[in-house]
């Protein structure tokens, strides 16, 4: 498929059932030249080409939407009666946190397509929170925000720890280390879930002592292509059975040094 301009991603986003308006697809214009004016002065993105930020960054994000689902279930019984096992279903308001969002990605286009979902992107570098909130404020969008910090100090605060129906992460960290960074945040009943390549195998097996002792449970690992191309993708889907250890997550550092194996 041919990428000519942003209503691509119109047609590309109902391959997952999301139907995009005119103002949204604004939006992810005036996403997509700040994101590029941003990042001529600092580190947001290595990715720049057009097609690349919609097909890579814009519709990898909303690709969530293969497996999740807000608000009402709105299509055909024929096509619930398919898909709804599939699916993971929350209030068109659930609180979303995007940990590790980076230049924003994947809450934000979450957000931009999902209007009524609350959004919390964290970002442990100053910089990228303000692009972030510069970009909000262009975009007029409400019920979003970002905040500065690393999660082992956010984790231990109580407006956050356990107050997330869903957290997800497109971070490039091991899936263990993002298990014990994500997983703190997520409500009881509530889910992780983390984007990862296709090959993830290895990585799913090691983190298996994590998601135990971090009060999780995999539910299942979803792998697909991103729709017209050859890029493959995995979700990994935690559910949040039982509360996590206050001594999780260890102190800065020590989760990447040592992941819980």
């Amino acid at each position: 498929m041919i990428i000519q301009d942003m209503e691509s991603l119109k047609d590309l986003a109902t391959e997952f059932h999301i139907e995009l308006q005119k103002e949204q697809i604004q939006q992810f214009q005036i996403y997509y030249e700040y994101l590029i004016e941003k990042n001529k002065v600092m580190n947001l993105t290595t990715i720049t080409e057009k097609e690349d930020v919609i097909f890579k960054h814009f519709l990898d994000s909303l690709s969530l939407y293969k497996i999740v689902e807000f608000g009402e279930r709105l299509y055909s019984s024929e096509y619930l009666e398919k898909e709804q096992k599939k699916k993971l279903y929350f209030n068109q308001n659930c609180r979303i946190l995007d940990l590790g969002t980076g230049a924003g990605f994947p809450g934000l286009p979450l957000k931009i397509a999902f209007k009524e979902t609350n959004v919390v992107l964290a970002d442990s570098l100053q910089k990228r929170v303000l692009f972030l909130e510069e970009l909000i404020k262009m975009l007029g969008l409400t019920g979003v925000t970002a905040i500065h910090g690393r999660a082992e100090e956010l984790a231990r605060k109580e407006d956050y720890r356990e107050k997330f129906e869903l957290c997800v992460s497109r971070a490039v960290a091991n899936l263990s280390v993002l298990l014990e960074y994500c997983l703190p945040f997520v409500s009881v009943g509530g889910y992780f879930i983390a984007y990862k390549s296709a090959e993830i195998e290895e990585e799913l097996e090691e983190s298996k002592k994590a998601i135990s002792i971090l009060g999780g449970k995999l539910e299942r690992r979803e792998t697909f292509l991103l729709p017209h191309s050859e890029i493959g993708r995995s979700f990994i889907v935690i559910k949040k059975v039982k509360s996590t250890g206050k001594k999780y997550p260890r102190i800065a550092g020590k989760p990447s040094r040592e992941p819980i194996h």
